[in-house]
C-alpha cells in the first residue's frame, strides 16, 4: 500500500492535487452558503422591522 501523504510520490501527487483543490472549493462554497444565509437572514429581519 502507498502512502497518500507523500507529496513527492508521482503516483499519489495528481491524487493528492485534486484532492486539495476539492477540499478548498467545498470550504469556500460552503462558506459562501452560509454567508449569503446570514444576509438574507438579516435582510429579512430588516424588512420586518420596517413594517411595524
Amino acid at each position: 500500500m502507498f502512502d497518500l501523504a507523500n507529496w513527492k510520490n508521482p503516483e499519489t501527487l495528481m491524487l493528492n492535487i485534486t484532492n486539495s483543490a476539492l477540499g478548498i472549493a467545498a470550504f469556500v462554497l460552503i462558506a459562501w452558503i452560509c454567508g449569503e444565509a446570514i444576509r438574507e437572514f438579516v435582510l429579512q429581519r430588516r424588512e420586518s422591522h420596517r413594517k411595524h
